[in-house]
């Protein structure tokens, strides 16, 4: 059994302040967009060819919005970045790991992990959706996919700190940070291609800083796989 660890907010209103600050906002915005399109589309695909593109030419140190973790970004960029077997080698990876139809070593869905039976559409799906419901929002795409993929939770992220940013560390703590260090974790192990590896390190990195950003803490579920 994992041993749970409570989470708080530690200052509200430091991260209140945050929440006013528009550049902060705008960055924490394009950042969760960015690795979010690069979990939801296949790469031969527009949108994760724009996500690969900004990638490659990021300025960590500039327009990274999270500078403790800027360090482990820029590694794992560089390492996502430096192959250029693309798109074949990326898109049999992105198949098997991630929308390959028989089983994947590191399912994108957060109710795998937390639901007693390993399901989709489980606990944390229903859980999100609720949630959603009790906020007023609706899906951005369609219904293929469970809410509690980590491609959609992260653009929901992105989304959210546009249009709700008021929402953005409740929707981090209950939803998003659980369960996806444990996935993303699983991810970089499975991964053989160099940039699902790198990907799967720079959005950990990420999601701990969006973590310290917010001065957030979560209560860590039970892993059942």
């Amino acid at each position: 059994m994992n041993q749970e660890k409570t989470y708080r907010v530690c200052d509200p209103e430091r991260s209140a302040a945050m929440l006013r600050d528009e550049e902060f906002l705008e960055a924490f915005a394009a950042c969760a967009d960015i690795l979010g399109s690069c979990f939801l589309f296949h790469p031969v695909k527009e949108g994760a060819a724009r996500a690969f593109g900004m990638l490659r030419d990021i300025d960590i140190a500039l327009d990274w919005p999270f500078g403790e973790e800027a360090d482990r970004v820029e590694a794992a960029c560089r390492f996502a970045c430096g192959t250029d077997e693309f798109p074949d080698a990326m898109s049999e990876e992105f198949t098997r790991l991630i929308r390959g139809a028989g089983f994947s070593p590191a399912p994108p869905w957060g109710s795998v992990y937390t639901d007693r039976d390993c399901v989709v559409f489980g606990e944390s799906t229903v859980a999100l959706r609720a949630w959603m419901r009790s906020h007023g929002i609706e899906r951005l795409n369609d219904e293929r996919d469970p809410e509690d993929h980590i491609g959609l939770v992260l653009a929901m992220a992105a989304w959210l700190a546009e249009e709700k940013p008021e929402l953005v560390g409740e929707f981090l703590r209950l939803h998003v940070l659980p369960w996806s260090g444990h996935m993303l974790a699983q991810l970089e192990k499975a991964a053989d291609h160099p940039f699902y590896k790198g990907l799967a390190a720079i959005a950990r990195a990420s999601l701990d800083g969006m973590e310290e950003a917010f001065e957030l803490e979560v209560v860590e579920p039970r892993f059942y796989r």
